[in-house]
């Protein structure tokens, strides 16, 4: 069994990750963490860098970092795709420390709470990290699953493609630590592969308490992508902070 975030991942290939879908979300965090021209922004856990990317599209300086090789490699090879310079660092947020500071910091995607492979530990420790590298007043946005609502919507199973090429999801959940377990497999006619994630879900008192303790204001919560107000409801949250 593999890491979600190794070589092959179906991570690589998400269908719903599109390039309007980035552009859309950029669009509203340029606002709501009120970047200037040319800002400098630190993407943690950047994955392959698409958030990253766009950033640097539009002329703002950002730097993705990600503790797994195989995000960073890919990231930068989009990076070139794309036709932009864009700077990535492989390393584990809760261990990076910064040259200089930031403008904003961005944390999407459910990259809080993630648990790395034979552990209970999550990466909660990345909000310091966050806090750390901003200056003052800087501002830091941090996108997370709800957890009633994710696991209200929780399948324990789901199927993709054909007879021969398909790739099978099993989900689980274990209450006592609060970790959601998904397998990928992937099945072709010449092989078959099985990709690991686990991540911890919070609850938004939880985070509000986390992001507290790391020296972070909480300036506007959102439902998510929009300028609605979070409720009870809303499957993903979006805490607006500063220091």
């Amino acid at each position: 069994m593999k890491d979600f975030f190794t070589d092959g991942s179906p991570f690589l290939r998400h269908p719903l990750l599109t390039t309007e879908r980035t552009r859309q979300e950029i669009d509203f965090l340029a606002g709501a963490l009120a970047l200037a021209p040319a800002a400098r922004v630190l993407d943690l856990g950047c994955g392959f860098g698409r958030h990253t990317i766009e950033l640097a599209h539009r002329g703002y300086r950002p730097l993705g970092i990600d503790p797994a090789p195989a995000m960073i490699k890919a990231a930068r090879m989009k990076a070139q795709e794309a036709g932009v310079e864009v700077a990535f660092k492989q390393v584990a947020a809760e261990e990076f420390t910064p040259a200089e500071p930031f403008d904003a910091a961005i944390c999407l995607f459910t990259t809080l709470g993630q648990v790395a492979p034979a552990s209970q530990q999550d990466n909660r420790g990345l909000l310091p990290t966050a806090a750390h590298s901003l200056k003052t007043d800087g501002r830091f946005a941090l996108e997370i699953p709800q957890k009633q609502p994710t696991l209200d919507a929780l399948k324990p199973a789901d199927r993709f493609g054909d007879d021969t090429r398909y790739t099978q999801v099993q989900r689980s959940y274990h209450a006592q630590s609060g970790i959601v377990t998904e397998q990928f497999h992937l099945v072709t006619p010449s092989r078959s592969q099985t990709y690991d994630l686990r991540y911890r879900l919070f609850t938004r008192t939880e985070v509000s308490d986390l992001l507290t303790s790391a020296g972070l204001r909480i300036l506007h919560c959102h439902a998510g992508y929009t300028c609605a107000d979070l409720t009870n409801d809303s499957p993903f949250m979006l805490f607006i902070c500063a220091t």
